[in-house]
């Protein structure tokens, strides 16, 4: 059976109205604490930029994306606003990062969200964007979910050409 499911909101883009534009520092600043990192491997640097980017987005999903500007000034954004923000930290940080597409593909008894989706045959499907680490790893690919698995399709976020088109991107 095929059961749309989630919310899809239009909100004109950032639906804030222009944001201020973000500067590298406060960008940066998204991978420092006042405290230094215990351990000042590249690990480390990563767990710490998956904390503070994640805490930056509302995770309502979005026709659009709203962009780095409005996510920081507003603290909106959903899996494509939060990769696109993981990747300019991380690679600001010098940790070669880019963001992916694919489907995100779930148990739809044991696993809920509000992401525009479907349901077939007891199987939510959803468009996601995550991050891909140059050594291969992920990030916001639900890494370690049980019964959740992300299929790449492609680099870039998914319909990135038609959101540079539009001035998203």
């Amino acid at each position: 059976m095929f059961i749309p499911q989630g919310h899809l909101i239009y909100d004109g883009g950032s639906g804030f109205g222009a944001a201020e534009e973000v500067s590298a520092e406060r960008i940066a600043a998204l991978s420092r604490y006042p405290d230094p990192l215990p351990d000042p491997s590249p690990d480390a640097l990563i767990d710490r930029v998956d904390r503070t980017t994640f805490s930056c987005v509302d995770g309502t999903p979005r026709l659009f994306p709203v962009g780095i500007d409005a996510t920081l000034a507003h603290g909106v954004g959903d899996c494509t606003d939060l990769a696109l923000l993981r990747v300019e930290v991380l690679r600001r940080n010098g940790i070669p990062a880019k963001p992916v597409h694919g489907l995100m593909i779930w148990n739809a008894g044991t696993f809920k969200t509000n992401a525009l989706h479907v349901e077939i045959l007891g199987k939510g499907v959803a468009v996601h964007d995550w991050v891909e680490l140059g050594d291969g790893r992920t990030m916001g690919a639900y890494e370690g979910v049980p019964g959740v698995r992300c299929v790449k399709t492609g680099n870039g976020v998914c319909l990135q050409p038609v959101f540079k088109t539009l001035g998203y991107l």
